[in-house]
């Protein structure tokens, strides 16, 4: 007498293979609009880490997939494109090879804005649903450099959570340093965590629920891979000494995917020292949500937070409820953003311009061929 299941639905509706690395509908509806009309038979694997020239992918084994001739290009041209740990993408196989054909429409993706005049922006993690912002109870904090964390954070459209880390370094003056993180971070869980006593674990562990991304997002030195090691259970990832100006050296060298106990995902990336303001100023706002808030009671709409009558804004710094450090820190980081659309703006134009002058001189030269010339 054979035996079956007892739940139906199960049977009906197995679960993807690839459930585990955050398949979802969102990832399937962009896959099948892919391979529909695609030459060749494809199918879906995550990128676990970014190589040169080539990307580790999940399918759900791990496997190594070269760029096409196209995505190459894609990336060469622009590296915007280029695919990054956390995208999902369609790979074919070549021989013995597996080749990346396309990568799909991206969501929750953490850039950070390009620092030279020529360059391009960088994905630092693409497919991302929350971010663990890594702040050292005994370096700080750096309530400027967190604020900066944040507007990243929020503009990539991901859900930020700030743990302060290294508790058991912070001795009696923890409780000033999760004050003033709590005072910058409106509207943010914030976790005080130890991963070598195992503070606060528990409750940043609940937080994450099967099939999320999340990425974390720190300094050298902040206790990433110290983190992830203890909410895992295990050795994930290589920790590194630190060093005697109290900054950690770089352990994390490339992106990786790392599946938790829980079912949740994390992406290390490499400690990032610089972080310019995305020049969409959504992520600013919502990172001085408590200052916009003030902002929109002045009495004048344009009013600029200077000596005009009827400034909710300078009258909270006067009465204390706006510390005047965070106010001068929002005026120059809405400058640096101000500047940095600008600037993406120019770069825009002046590529538009020099893909106008290469089709220009195809053009012609094309011309001159056809009539023999």
């Amino acid at each position: 007498m054979s035996h079956h299941s007892t739940n139906p639905i199960s049977e009906e509706h197995p679960a993807h293979p690839l459930s585990a690395l955050g398949w979802n509908t969102r990832v399937e509806t962009a896959f099948d609009a892919v391979a529909h009309n695609a030459p060749h038979v494809l199918l879906p694997a995550r990128v676990s880490e970014a190589r040169r020239g080539a990307v580790g992918v999940r399918l759900p084994g791990h496997e190594t997939a070269a760029l096409s001739p196209e995505v190459r290009r894609a990336a060469e041209a622009d590296p915007f494109t280029a695919p990054t740990s956390g995208d999902w993408v369609a790979v074919r196989r070549s021989g013995d090879t597996w080749l990346v054909e396309a990568v799909l429409e991206r969501s929750g993706t953490l850039v950070r804005q390009g620092v030279a005049k020529d360059s391009h922006d960088q994905v630092l993690a693409a497919n991302v649903d929350a971010v663990l912002i890594c702040e050292a109870a005994d370096q700080g904090p750096n309530v400027g450099r967190l604020e900066r964390f944040l507007s990243l954070a929020w503009t990539s459209g991901a859900a930020p959570v700030v743990a302060v880390t290294k508790a058991e370094l912070a001795g009696d003056r923890l409780p000033e340093v999760v004050e003033l993180v709590e005072s910058v971070t409106t509207g943010v869980e914030v976790h005080t965590v130890s991963a070598h006593r195992g503070l606060g674990l528990d409750e940043l562990s609940a937080r994450l629920r099967p099939g999320a991304t999340w990425v974390l997002l720190g300094t050298s030195g902040a206790g990433k891979s110290s983190l992830l090691n203890a909410l895992a259970g295990r050795p994930v990832m290589e920790t590194g000494a630190i060093r005697d100006d109290r900054r950690g050296r770089h352990t994390t060298t490339h992106r990786q995917l790392i599946a938790m106990p829980g079912g949740a995902l994390f992406l290390d990336i490499p400690g990032v020292r610089r972080i310019d303001v995305p020049g969409d100023g959504s992520g600013l706002e919502r990172a001085f949500a408590d200052v916009n808030e003030l902002a929109e009671r002045c009495r004048f709409r344009d009013c600029s937070h200077g000596a005009e009558p009827g400034c909710a804004v300078r009258a909270a710094v006067d009465e204390g409820e706006l510390d005047s450090g965070r106010l001068e820190r929002w005026f120059r980081l809405r400058r640096e953003a101000g500047w940095n659309r600008s600037r993406g703006d120019a770069r825009l134009r002046a590529e538009r311009r020099r893909e106008w002058k290469r089709n220009t001189r195809e053009g012609r030269e094309a011309g001159r061929l056809k009539r023999g010339l």
